[in-house]
C-alpha cells in the first residue's frame, strides 16, 4: 500500500471511530454488557487514534497478541489490567481498516454475544462507507455544476454588458459569490506587459463588500499576482488561490481569498476558478475591442467636428463647456451609461443640421423671416444625411434631429411633445440655449451674463423646456465644477 493510500485508510478510520455508527456502537454494547465502554481504537497498523493515559504498555501488548492468534476475528482477552476485555477488528473482506479494544468489562463476552458485535460493526462500517461514498460524489459533482452554471452566467453577462468597469466588477463579485470567498482581486496587464493594473478589489470583511480600483499597480517580478502573470501557472494554498487570465496570451490574473466558512480551498475550487476564468476572458476581451470603437468612433466625430470647424468656427460645433454641460446635466439625472454615450456623440456635432443651410440665413443677425425659417426646418434634415453612411451614429441622429422641438410642442422638425422628445435632445436643447446667450458668436452681439441666462431658461420651464432637465441643470449650476468653468 502506497503512502497516499496509508494516510487515506487512516483518515477513514479517524472518521468512523468518531461517527454516530460507532457512538451507537458504544451505547448497544455497553447496554448488552452491563457496563459503559471504555474504548479505544487503533488503525490498521496498530498504532493508537485516541490517548491512552493508563497501562498504555499492558494495552499495546494486549493488542498485539490479539493481531497474533486472530487478526481478523473479534475474541475476549485478558489485558494488563487483569479484568475481562474485548478485541474488535474493523474488517470488510480482505481489508483491516483498524482495531478496537474494549477495556474493564464486568464478564466476558460470549460466543454469541461476540459475533452479534462483529455483525453490527460490519452493518455500521458499511453505512459509513456509503456516507462517504456519497460525499465524495457530492465533492466531485458539486464543482462541475457550480462550473457549468458560472459558464451559464458568464455567458448572461457577455450579452448584459460591454462596459469595462461595469463588466470587471461584476466578475469580481460573481467570483466571491461562486467561490464563497470573503476577497477577490483581478488585475489586468498594461499594453507594454510590465505591469499589472488593479482594476478590482472586492473584500466583504475590510470594507463591507465596497468596490475599489485606486490600488498600486504591480511590477510583473514582484509577489504572487506577478509570478502568476509571468509563468501562467496557477497557486494554490490554504487561504488564496491565484489564476492567470488567458487568451492567446495572459491578459492578467484573478484571485480569490479567505473562504466565508474558514475553511481551506482545494483543487475543486481551483477547477471552478478556472472555468469562471476561462469565461471571464472572452467577456473582457470583447469590452476591450467595444472601448476600441469607442475610441476610433469619438476620432471619427472629433475629425467630422473639425472639418466643420474649418469651414466655419462654431458654426456646426460648439465648444468643450457646451458637451461638459451636456454630460454634466445627464449625470445629476442618472442617465444610463449607452445614453450618456449618445448624447457625448450628439454634443460633439449638435448643429450638423445646419451644414446645407445658407450661410447668410445662418450668420444673419436678428430674427428670421418666415420663408427663412422654412428653409431652416426643410435643410434641418437633409443635412443630417451627412451622418448616415456612419452606422453607429444611428441612435445620436434623432437627438441631434430633435434638439429644436420645444416641450410646449411648437418646436421642429416634427412638433414633438413632452416626454415623445428623446432625453438627449430636451438635454441638449438646454445646454445649447445657455450657451448660445452666454458665448460670443460673429453672428449676434448679445451676449449676456450667466445669472441673466439662467434667468431666462427658468423662466421657459414647462414651454420650450423640460422641467426636469430645468432643475437638474440648476443644480449643475451650483456645483464648483460648473463655477471653476464659467469663473462665477
Amino acid at each position: 500500500m502506497n503512502e497516499s493510500n496509508k494516510k487515506k485508510r487512516k483518515e477513514f478510520m479517524l472518521r468512523f471511530c468518531k461517527s454516530n455508527s460507532m457512538m451507537l456502537f458504544k451505547e448497544t454494547l455497553s447496554d448488552i454488557l452491563e457496563k459503559k465502554l471504555h474504548c479505544v481504537f487503533f488503525d490498521s497498523k496498530g498504532k493508537p487514534i485516541d490517548s491512552i493515559k493508563k497501562n498504555r504498555r499492558h494495552i499495546l501488548n494486549s493488542l498485539k497478541n490479539a493481531r497474533k492468534k486472530s487478526p481478523k476475528e473479534p475474541r475476549a482477552i485478558e489485558c494488563g489490567c487483569g479484568k475481562p476485555c474485548m478485541y474488535m477488528p474493523i474488517v470488510q473482506g480482505d481489508s483491516i481498516y483498524g482495531y478496537a479494544l474494549i477495556l474493564n468489562l464486568k464478564r466476558p463476552p460470549e460466543k454469541k454475544e461476540l459475533s452479534f458485535i462483529k455483525s453490527f460493526v460490519d452493518l455500521a462500517l458499511k453505512e459509513f462507507q456509503k456516507g462517504q461514498e456519497l460525499t465524495t460524489l457530492y465533492d466531485t459533482i458539486r464543482p462541475r455544476a457550480i462550473a457549468l452554471s458560472t459558464i451559464h452566467t458568464i455567458h448572461r453577462l457577455l450579452t448584459s454588458t460591454l462596459d469595462m468597469d461595469e463588466l470587471i466588477e461584476r466578475i469580481a463579485r460573481l467570483t466571491l459569490q461562486v467561490m464563497r470567498a470573503r476577497h477577490c482581486t483581478i488585475m489586468l496587464l498594461n499594453d507594454p506587459k510590465t505591469r499589472l493594473i488593479p482594476k478590482a478589489v472586492i473584500d466583504l470583511k475590510a470594507n463591507s463588500g465596497q468596490l475599489h480600483r485606486k490600488h498600486k499597480d504591480i511590477k510583473l517580478n514582484n509577489g504572487a499576482f506577478g509570478k502568476v502573470a509571468r509563468t501562467g501557472k496557477t497557486m494554490l494554498s490554504r487561504n488564496s488561490i491565484y489564476v492567470p487570465l488567458v487568451e492567446e496570451d495572459i491578459i492578467g490574473v484573478i484571485c480569490a481569498k479567505y473562504k466565508s466558512n474558514n475553511a481551506p480551498f482545494n483543487k475543486f475550487d481551483l477547477e471552478i476558478l478556472l472555468t469562471l476564468a476561462e469565461q471571464a476572458v472572452i467577456a473582457i476581451k470583447n469590452a476591450q475591442m467595444y472601448e476600441e470603437q469607442k475610441k476610433m468612433a469619438y476620432g471619427s466625430i472629433k475629425s467630422l467636428g473639425a472639418l466643420l470647424d474649418a469651414k466655419s468656427p462654431h458654426m456646426y460645433t460648439h465648444s468643450e463647456e457646451f458637451v461638459k454641460i451636456a454630460l454634466a446635466i445627464a449625470e445629476e439625472m442618472k442617465l444610463p451609461k449607452e445614453e450618456t454615450r449618445n448624447l457625448r456623440y450628439a454634443a460633439l456635432l449638435p448643429d450638423t443640421g445646419k451644414f446645407s443651410i445658407p450661410d447668410e440665413i445662418l450668420k444673419k443677425q436678428g430674427g428670421l423671416s418666415k420663408e427663412e425659417f422654412n428653409v431652416v426646418k426643410m435643410r434641418h434634415l437633409e443635412s443630417l444625411k451627412v451622418l448616415e453612411p456612419l452606422q453607429f451614429l444611428t441612435p445620436v441622429v434623432p437627438i441631434i434631429m430633435h434638439h429644436h422641438e420645444r416641450y410646449d410642442g411648437t418646436g421642429y422638425p416634427d412638433g414633438l411633445k413632452a416626454r415623445q422628445i428623446p432625453i438627449g435632445a430636451r438635454i441638449m436643447a438646454v445646454a445649447d440655449a445657455f450657451e448660445a446667450m452666454v458665448s460670443s458668436r460673429p453672428y449676434k452681439d448679445n451676449r449676456v451674463s450667466i445669472q441673466q441666462a439662467l434667468k431666462e431658461i427658468e423662466k421657459n420651464s414647462g414651454t420650450q423646456f423640460d422641467p426636469d432637465v430645468v432643475n437638474a441643470f440648476v443644480s449643475v449650476t451650483k456645483k464648483p465644477d460648473f463655477k471653476q468653468m464659467f469663473e462665477i
